[in-house]
């Protein structure tokens, strides 16, 4: 009897503890010690480097000290869709640093992470362009989203307001990985938990969503194919010049843009939308002080100059200086209009311009995060707001 009354509390016990494993808890976990590359940790388990970087959405072979990898034996096969895969992977490579200290004002897996600093190296890892802000920021700056898939931003505001209380990378199944708030170190949480069940959720995606990043030797032939949408399609919806494609552009394949600051803004002139939609693709490309072609970099007027002279619009190669003394100065910009900045220091020079796209947002180039689109609203570059500049389609 005895036996068998032990035999069923064994059970039941059992029944609890599976009940509460996630699917996934069957992969094997490995954390990274001292001295461990990429190679050595994949030739251990018998399985190719480039497994274990796409399992665990790894940028490059850099691995940090008490990382926790996904161990997954079967072979990798991507998402039909781009998108949910870069997805996936922003969300398996924030899993990877749980576990990491909470630090903060700190963004680094050395140094430690605060919330808004586990969000910008995940994302910026990952080659999505954002510039380091609080929560809040990253609050104003995503776009909204009903329908959250993994590697987005899952907000907590408080019930009635938007004052963000803290935020998180997604992973789908309303658990999201948080650095701080009930713990000190970067954990696995649920929408669920008492804590985090108080306030409203919100989602807010910096992923490409119907958007495809070029590859190395695709063409828009092929992209066209893959996708069932004809070459002239895509190559209005991005106003590409010519069939010519650059590694890493990032392609809209659907209607909808992702970054529709635009749709309903009136243009400076004919082709603003083109420029807008041009310089859409050109996303996350680097800076190179000085230079003006994408697959070199481009400094903050060599990107103007660029993206101006393929969209057919007559422009010299000048400095932000130059093309201020260019244009006159407006206090209502529209779409495709210039937004410049002077430096805060005594020689007091317009030093950087980009593109205003509406709805206070504008697209740069900047040396730590290449070409992006930053919220003007953003406390340092509110400091060093100078003016919009009325773009005439003859810059000469």
């Amino acid at each position: 009897m005895r036996k068998r009354i032990l035999g069923m509390l064994l059970l039941l016990l059992g029944m609890f503890f599976l009940s509460g494993l996630e699917v996934e808890a069957a992969d094997q976990v490995h954390t990274v010690s001292s001295q461990e590359t990429v190679e050595s940790i994949a030739a251990t388990y018998d399985i190719s480097a480039e497994q274990l970087m796409k399992t665990n959405g790894l940028p490059d072979g850099k691995l940090y000290e008490g990382q926790m990898l996904r161990i997954i034996q079967t072979a990798y096969t991507p998402s039909i869709y781009q998108w949910a895969e870069r997805g996936k992977q922003i969300a398996n490579y924030a899993k990877s640093f749980t576990g990491f200290k909470k630090t903060a004002g700190e963004e680094t897996p050395i140094k430690g992470f605060d919330s808004s600093g586990l969000i910008h190296w995940v994302l910026s890892r990952q080659k999505v362009p954002i510039d380091r802000l609080s929560v809040e920021g990253y609050y104003k700056q995503g776009m909204d989203t009903d329908t959250p898939k993994a590697g987005d931003v899952i907000f907590f505001l408080e019930k009635g307001s938007s004052k963000v209380v803290t935020a998180g990378i997604y992973l789908g199944g309303n658990r999201f990985v948080n650095s701080g708030y009930g713990a000190e170190t970067v954990q696995v949480r649920s929408t669920s938990e008492k804590y985090f069940a108080q306030y409203q959720a919100a989602y807010k995606t910096y992923t490409p969503k119907g958007e495809h990043v070029v590859q190395n030797n695709e063409t828009l032939k092929s992209i066209s194919d893959n996708y069932g949408v004809s070459v002239d399609t895509i190559k209005k919806r991005n106003a590409l010049p010519t069939d010519s494609l650059m590694q890493g552009q990032y392609l809209q394949i659907y209607s909808s843009p992702l970054y529709p600051f635009y749709a309903n803004q009136e243009t400076s002139y004919d082709k603003a939308y083109a420029v807008i939609k041009y310089a859409y693709t050109l996303r996350g490309f680097t800076y190179v002080f000085g230079e003006y072609d994408p697959m070199i970099g481009m400094d903050c007027s060599g990107f103007i100059y660029w993206v101006m002279k393929e969209q057919d619009i007559s422009i010299k190669r000048g400095s932000a200086a130059d093309y201020y003394s260019l244009l006159p100065k407006i206090k209502e910009p529209k779409a495709g209009d210039l937004v410049f900045f002077r430096d805060t220091d005594l020689s007091q020079e317009i030093t950087h311009v980009g593109i205003y796209l509406g709805d206070g947002r504008f697209i740069h180039t900047t040396k730590n995060t290449g070409v992006h689109i930053t919220d003007l609203t953003s406390s340092y570059y509110n400091q060093k707001f100078e003016s919009f500049g009325q773009v005439q389609i003859n810059m000469d």
